[in-house]
């Protein structure tokens, strides 16, 4: 597996996705944990997953299929408000 990006850079991009353009932005998990705080909520949980389907699929996968088996294409956290 081959990063194109730091995974500091939290740059916008955008890329070509079935005939349309995407744009995102990268965020380290510390932005968002700083944005809750700064907010006043405190964390009681977080969940990292990649759905099963994802986690199933074999055969000649791309790079974002490779990435996508070796780290959680999501997080949730469980923030509460003080």
């Amino acid at each position: 597996m081959i990063f194109e990006n730091s995974y500091f850079d939290e740059n916008w991009f955008t890329y070509l996705l079935d005939d349309y353009d995407i744009t995102l932005c990268n965020r380290k998990i510390s932005t968002y944990i700083n944005a809750l705080a700064k907010a006043g909520f405190i964390i009681e949980e977080m969940v990292e997953e990649t759905d099963q389907a994802t986690m199933e699929l074999t055969g000649d996968a791309d790079n974002r299929l490779k990435k996508a088996k070796m780290l959680p294409l999501s997080f949730v956290f469980k923030a509460r408000k003080l």
